[in-house]
């Protein structure tokens, strides 16, 4: 589902629509689903046109008419098949709603559908629930009880395949590994700069591991509140993994748990 990325940066949230029909949790999942392909089919037209110069935004183009209703049904269906227990669904659901600058309305809805998404198993939404929810309680105190717990969830989900790895690979909102922040969007090109890096946060099962890896490398520390050797043992594997240290911290991470010694 490389396009659905595309589709959140480019719409704002709608509203819900209402059915009457009655459906089972997998029928409304594969109702979200199809309605992303006629957003990806829709959003592969704007590309097509900005390519070649025929995009005019003066003039709502057809596509996007189109994309706005797809993209509301993507958004109720998603909804009642999370509402009924689907752990993709809610973490698509929440990566809808995980946004700059979000209200704590906001906020605590998208962190609820991550936790209960990762609570079922979901190594992707454990990784979402870093970047949206657990930074603020790691930067006021590494050994905050919220941060060590969801540590503990990290270390377990990574001690198994993900149960839902049929479904990898799974579109991110951030990635530390596999996303370098620096280079900007074409001005000449926006919609096909979206594309190109909703395509490149698409990532596998693997992928998401080194992510969890370098998560728990960086933000992990022992009793005394320090980096040691078990975190070099999270980096090294992130590294094993494809994990790029654009934030530059393996160095730092290696020299202090040298330093620190055994724990």
């Amino acid at each position: 589902m490389k396009f659905i990325l595309v589709c959140i940066l480019l719409f704002i949230a709608l509203p819900s629509m209402a059915h009457g029909q009655t459906l089972t949790i997998d029928d409304y999942f594969q109702r979200a689903q199809d309605a992303a392909d006629q957003i990806k089919r829709n959003a592969d037209e704007l590309v097509r046109l900005e390519a070649s110069g025929e995009l005019d935004f003066k003039n709502k183009p057809e596509q996007i008419g189109n994309m706005e209703g797809d993209l509301e049904a993507f958004k109720y269906n998603l909804k009642m098949a999370s509402d009924g227990g689907h752990p993709i669904a809610s973490y698509l659901l929440a990566n809808t709603l995980s946004k700059p600058g979000p209200t704590e309305q906001q906020r605590r809805e998208t962190c609820e559908l991550y936790e209960k998404a990762m609570d079922q198993g979901f190594l992707a939404a454990a990784v979402a629930y870093f970047h949206r929810c657990d930074q603020d309680s790691m930067k006021s105190d590494r050994r905050d009880a919220g941060h060590l717990k969801y540590l503990q969830t990290l270390e377990e989900l990574l001690q198994e395949p993900d149960i839902f790895a049929d479904f990898y690979p799974m579109p991110a909102k951030r990635a530390l590994c596999f996303q370098d922040l620096q280079p900007g969007l074409s001005k000449e090109r926006v919609i096909g700069s979206l594309q190109a890096r909703a395509v490149a946060l698409m990532l596998t099962e693997d992928q998401y591991r080194a992510e969890a890896n370098y998560i728990l490398a960086m933000s992990r520390v022992n009793e005394s509140g320090r980096l040691d050797r078990q975190n070099v043992v999270y980096l090294d594997k992130a590294e094993a993994l494809g994990c790029h240290d654009f934030m530059g911290i393996s160095a730092r991470i290696r020299s202090e748990a040298k330093s620190v010694g055994k724990p």
